[in-house]
């Protein structure tokens, strides 16, 4: 026969676990994105660097990141869209971070910086007074080893892409008012 002590704390224990599921702690299961949204609109990024073609493979990533982890439906015109998301490459670069003796670059980092907007399909006139959103990612890579920039700017597009989906889960900017 079994202790009813022992039978008390294990019918409690069972009830707590069955309640945490239940309880009212903020948590999700699923990423909290807009239900009013089916739909988004990615335009080609454009570019303001001389970097060749980042903006179509950025623009390519992005709506590959879209289509993996939200439930939004990427579509071709801005007609049948809920919404756009806009972006405009204002940065791209590479820098030596380290040199040989005979000034062979050892180590380098790539660096771009993404002005971001993500807005209704038309936009609302609050939406339209927001700025941009900046998104900005560095990668370093040693060409000594192999890596070549085009490697290295495709990791930095990724990263981008990664962190232009992270925003849509959330609202995508905050209103900061004095108090």
């Amino acid at each position: 026969m079994r202790d009813p002590k022992f039978l008390r704390l294990r019918r409690a224990f069972l009830i707590g676990a069955a309640a945490i599921p239940f309880a009212g702690c903020g948590y999700h299961f699923t990423a909290p994105y807009d239900r009013s949204v089916r739909t988004v609109f990615v335009p080609i990024v454009k570019c303001q660097s001389f970097r060749r073609e980042i903006n179509l493979q950025l623009t390519e990533l992005v709506i590959k990141e879209i289509e993996r982890r939200t439930p939004y439906k990427v579509v071709g015109s801005p007609e049948g869209a809920d919404t756009l998301l806009e972006g405009t490459i204002q940065f791209a670069d590479k820098n030596t971070v380290v040199e040989s003796p005979y000034n062979i670059p050892r180590g380098m980092n790539g660096s771009i910086t993404v002005a971001v907007k993500f807005t209704h399909n038309p936009p609302t006139a609050e939406e339209q007074k927001r700025a941009t959103t900046q998104v900005q990612e560095t990668v370093n890579f040693v060409p000594e080893v192999g890596e070549t920039t085009e490697t290295a700017f495709y990791r930095v597009c990724f990263n981008i892409a990664t962190q232009i989906v992270d925003m849509m889960e959330s609202p995508w900017y905050r209103d900061i008012k004095g108090d």
